[in-house]
């Protein structure tokens, strides 16, 4: 008689430490979905949002999140990102967000993602001229076989 009970037991503590943890990722998929909300910058709808790994220490949790296209992309087309995140009054909330491959700096909540930061316009080529100096350019180098003879260029200014 005790066996059957003590087997019940266990299954009803398993089950409730179980639901717990799912109860936990689900707030902290929610906190991350309202982060990105607040943002404006993404459409959820068009995401498939999938937490690959969740570790919870206290009030702080490291979740990691994998973004794929519901449609329309090439395979391997999903991104990766890991946030820190911290539990206040019973909800969690992004702290810091960062890329598989580096940090993603998103726009303050509400602000234009479109428009351009001052500076380089992004995919602009570099100035090489700048990255080489013009004393470590041999100008007596020996070019390939069957290579045209290239004159001498004065260095031109990019606008």
């Amino acid at each position: 008689m005790k066996r059957p009970i003590l087997s019940l037991l266990c299954i009803v503590i398993s089950l409730a430490a179980c639901h717990k943890v799912t109860s936990q990722n689900d707030l902290i998929r929610d906190g991350i979905r309202q982060h990105l909300v607040s943002l404006k910058t993404i459409n959820l709808s068009a995401m498939d949002i999938n937490l690959t790994s969740v570790a919870i220490n206290g009030n702080t949790a490291q979740a990691q999140v994998e973004y794929l296209p519901k449609t329309g992309a090439p395979p391997g087309a999903g991104m990766r990102v890991s946030y820190s995140m911290e539990k206040r009054d019973g909800q969690w909330f992004v702290i810091k967000t960062l890329a598989a491959g580096g940090a993603i700096d998103h726009p303050d909540p509400g602000s234009n993602p479109h428009t351009q930061p001052q500076g380089k316009a992004p995919g602009a080529l570099p100035n090489f001229r700048e990255m080489i100096p013009a004393n470590s350019i041999n100008s007596n180098a020996t070019l390939p076989p069957g290579h045209p003879q290239v004159p001498p260029s004065e260095p031109q200014k990019q606008p």
